[in-house]
């Protein structure tokens, strides 16, 4: 039982690192808190609900195939929202850029409810994924194996593009200093473009691999931002690598928690963020 819940939390940790691996990278170059983000993840949901039985359906290779569509056109959506508005307000205050992410956020709520409604829906597992498989006398479902691999494989993808292609380390290097960046002559505003339209894919995938075992409604995207962002602050803003150990945490950690105390299972990352916050306290004060 302890290892299917621990599958389980591994699972919806792969979930939250890819949010919020987008989430620390727009972070990390641009300095946005981008509360729209969720609403990106929502939109790869229903896109992903939507279009899967046209492509493929009930197939593993149509999923995926569904998945990374569903993910590259988050991903303009995500660059025509850096593009329109994001982009006129980086030099503003940080409360001016809340509100634009914020107003992104009603904004595709109120489209997606205008275009799929107040149901709750969910895209079909394929047909190869739906049964189980028997690992230490347990019945493991296929599709949990699966999307721990997706995930395994999205980072090993992630981490080969930031560190061995040009784009990759100059999204890196903007991470770390974006005005040394500039010194170099590289466009800011193309940077700055890039990670949206990364971020938005990953959102995306995200939000198309969780149509399939969480209920996809207009309110998924506040939701799983508040996991997002507990993910980023327990790993640190601009960390990809403390996204990664800060999401499985976190999943691990709502899994068994819903196996040992139920009642209060929502609770545990909150606790786990404070006592985050408390220990760089106490290291900052004695450094």
């Amino acid at each position: 039982m302890i290892a299917i819940q621990v599958l389980q939390g591994l699972m919806e940790g792969v979930t939250l690192f890819l949010i919020a691996s987008g989430l620390t990278l727009i972070f990390g170059v641009s300095l946005v808190i981008n509360f729209a983000h969720g609403s990106f993840y929502m939109l790869g949901a229903f896109l992903t609900y939507q279009l899967y039985p046209h492509i493929l359906y009930r197939t593993v290779p149509g999923f995926y195939i569904t998945i990374i569509l569903c993910g590259l056109i988050v991903a303009v959506l995500g660059l025509l929202f850096e593009v329109l508005l994001m982009r006129r307000v980086y030099h503003t205050e940080h409360l001016m850029q809340l509100v634009v992410t914020i107003a992104g956020v009603l904004i595709i709520r109120d489209l997606v409810k205008v275009i799929w409604g107040v149901n709750e829906a969910a895209s079909p597992v394929p047909d190869a994924l739906a049964g189980a498989v028997v690992i230490g006398g347990n019945y493991i479902p296929s599709y949990q194996l699966a999307m721990v691999a997706v995930g395994i494989v999205v980072l090993i993808l992630m981490y080969a593009a930031l560190n061995y292609t040009r784009a990759g380390i100059i999204l890196r290097a903007a991470t770390d200093d974006r005005g040394m960046v500039a010194l170099l002559g590289i466009n800011q505003a193309y940077v700055f473009s890039g990670v949206f339209f990364v971020g938005s894919f990953l959102a995306g995938v995200a939000g198309g691999l969780a149509a399939s075992f969480e209920a996809v409604d207009y309110l998924l995207d506040t939701r799983v931002i508040i996991n997002a962002f507990i993910v980023v602050i327990i790993g640190g803003l601009g960390s990809l690598s403390g996204a990664l150990i800060g999401a499985i945490a976190v999943g691990v950690l709502k899994a068994l928690g819903l196996l040992w105390v139920p009642e209060i299972s929502f609770v545990g990352a909150y606790l786990l963020v404070a006592v985050v916050l408390m220990v760089r306290s106490f290291r900052r004060s004695v450094e």
